[in-house]
């Protein structure tokens, strides 16, 4: 049976629940919306006298809050909550399921309940009850759901029941290439579909990330699924853990929260770094910073120049009211393939170019000796350096790997790659900061 685009009505009223236990949901406050298209979330009393601060820039005040910065004269929601909300996919699927012309309000609420993060949305305040609960698609279910993804995409064709029963169970997420929530043996993954890249780009992404492991760096994992004529790569949600959930936050989120309003924050690696330090847990800060360096170094090396703020998440670890931060697990790593030489995140306060020297001038903020930096830049070259038998390895085509070749082997990436010596760096001694026994002790 065919069915046609739908057109829901908006809701009056929404509220926001905290669902880190989803069997346990906390009311957090109502969500409005204001006379400019924007939304604002006013914390319910009892969220202000037990509760914690979403994001820095939705401080525990009495007053809406509201978004500090916009892009351009877009409608859009403070922090955390404009987090929770679906992205250019989840907004297209929305329109075609639900309603044409959905407001940000309306984003909020059609996305259901599989939205990033813990938060969640309701018509009511006294008990959570999200727009769809359904069952999520199933691995055996992947092929289907890529053929009602392309429905959807491409705007021709009509969707049969059961396939928008099964983009509607789990496909308003965030990103702006198709993809769908999928459970596989229990577990929550995302689905992403192959969009009519120049190459394999589920099959790539899934060799980039395995690579990215081999290099020391903590990343989601990553399965490829085989479809009819072509592949789509699972990526676990970290989001989710033993039927528990994490309230996050993008980098996007963190970095605008530390600028005042009416001034554009800068979105890159030193500035994350700078940022960690004042919002993670110490005892795993000089870790999570190591980290944060390594995937800086690995995206210059494999041309990974769409980097942006949104494809870097900060895990909320949540101790009473006090929040501490953690990197997430890597995703999104993958040659661009789009030819684009700057990257999108900052390399350093002034440079976007894809330059280790460039990085290199920026290890204080990752509060690495320059020697130590040097050290991991050539391990990561190291592995790198063997990209192509890595990929062969996994059944990536010669064609396609001549294809990744013209941006992980361009000349100025090759030169780097060769050249690359820790000696400059030998007797560039440098004393870490110390510090103090309150930062060190504050929970």
């Amino acid at each position: 049976m065919a069915s046609q685009i739908a057109h829901q009505k908006s809701p009056a009223r929404l509220w926001a629940w905290l669902l880190i236990d989803p069997k346990k949901p906390r009311l957090v406050g109502e969500i409005t919306q204001q006379s400019n298209g924007d939304v604002a979330l006013t914390y319910d009393p009892q969220w202000l006298a037990t509760g914690f601060a979403l994001s820095d820039d939705m401080p525990l005040a009495e007053q809406p809050m509201t978004p500090v910065h916009r892009i351009g004269r877009q409608p859009g929601a403070p922090g955390a909550l404009d987090d929770a909300r679906p992205d250019r996919w989840g907004e297209k699927v929305i329109r075609y399921l639900y309603k044409p012309g959905a407001t940000v309000l309306d984003h909020l609420y059609f996305a259901g309940d599989e939205r990033f993060g813990a938060l969640g949305v309701s018509i009511s305040n006294s008990s959570y009850t999200a727009f769809t609960d359904r069952p999520l698609p199933r691995l055996e279910d992947a092929n289907d759901l890529n053929q009602a993804i392309q429905i959807i995409d491409s705007g021709v064709g009509v969707l049969q029941e059961q396939q928008r029963s099964l983009v509607g169970a789990g496909g308003s997420l965030g990103g702006a290439k198709p993809k769908a929530v999928i459970a596989i043996d229990g577990e929550e993954w995302v689905l992403k579909f192959f969009n009519g890249e120049p190459f394999d780009l589920p099959l790539v992404e899934h060799a980039t990330m395995t690579m990215a492991s081999k290099a020391g760096i903590r990343v989601a994992p990553t399965r490829l699924v085989r479809l009819t004529g072509e592949h789509a790569l699972a990526v676990k949600r970290f989001d989710r853990h033993n039927g528990l959930r994490v309230h996050c936050l993008s980098a996007c989120t963190l970095l605008r929260s530390e600028v005042p309003a009416g001034m554009e924050p800068e979105f890159g690696y030193p500035q994350l770094a700078r940022a960690l330090r004042r919002s993670a847990d110490p005892r795993t800060l000089d870790l999570q910073l190591r980290e944060l360096f390594k995937r800086m170094i690995f995206n210059i090396l494999v041309a990974n120049t769409d980097d942006h703020e949104k494809n870097h998440t900060l895990l909320c670890h949540i101790s009473s009211r006090t929040v501490k931060l953690e990197l997430s697990p890597g995703y999104d790593i993958v040659p661009t393939g789009s030819g684009a030489l700057a990257h999108q995140f900052m390399i350093t306060d002034t440079s976007r170019e894809p330059s280790l020297y460039e990085a290199m001038r920026v290890v204080n903020d990752f509060d690495l000796p320059p020697l130590e930096a040097a050290k991991v830049v050539l391990e990561i070259i190291a592995v790198v350096n063997d990209w192509q038998n890595h990929f062969r390895s996994l059944a990536v085509t010669e064609s396609d790997i001549g294809e990744i070749a013209a941006f992980i082997d361009a000349p100025d990436l090759l030169v780097q790659r060769q050249t690359f010596s820790a000696a400059p760096y030998v007797n560039s001694g440098k004393v870490r900061r110390k510090r103090s026994a309150s930062l060190i002790f504050a929970k």
